[in-house]
């Protein structure tokens, strides 16, 4: 479970696509950071992007349809909506990656360019 937290971790601040989307991806990123550490989850705190990793970011948005920006603001809404934990049992804990784990659905139909540039 840590490791799906850690994962969508990375890919919120990975994933290079859309106009304020990089600037989202930080955001969601923190977001996430908070909520898995209230739910007694050990993930690690994400670090301030350089500028020229934002510069990357903006770049890359050329790989990214308008759709895959669609799908990928819908997934960073659906992570940022996402229910935190109600308490710090292994119960709760798995609940709360669920509701995480259903937000990918947003991103089916991504491509493949947008969802990995870098």
């Amino acid at each position: 479970m840590k490791k799906f937290l850690i994962g969508l971790a990375a890919m919120a601040s990975l994933t290079a696509c859309g106009g304020n989307l990089c600037d989202d991806s930080e955001d969601v990123a923190n977001d996430l950071f908070e909520k898995s550490e209230a739910c007694g989850l050990q993930v690690t705190e994400p670090t301030e992007p350089t500028d020229a990793q934002r510069d990357a970011c903006k770049e890359s948005l050329e790989a990214c349809s308008d759709s895959d920006k669609d799908k990928v603001d819908a997934w960073f809404s659906c992570i940022k909506d996402v229910k935190g934990c109600s308490d710090k049992t292994t119960a709760e804990q798995a609940a709360y990656a669920d509701r995480l784990e259903a937000c990918s659905s947003e991103l089916v139909g991504v491509s493949s360019a947008c969802l990995f540039a870098e």
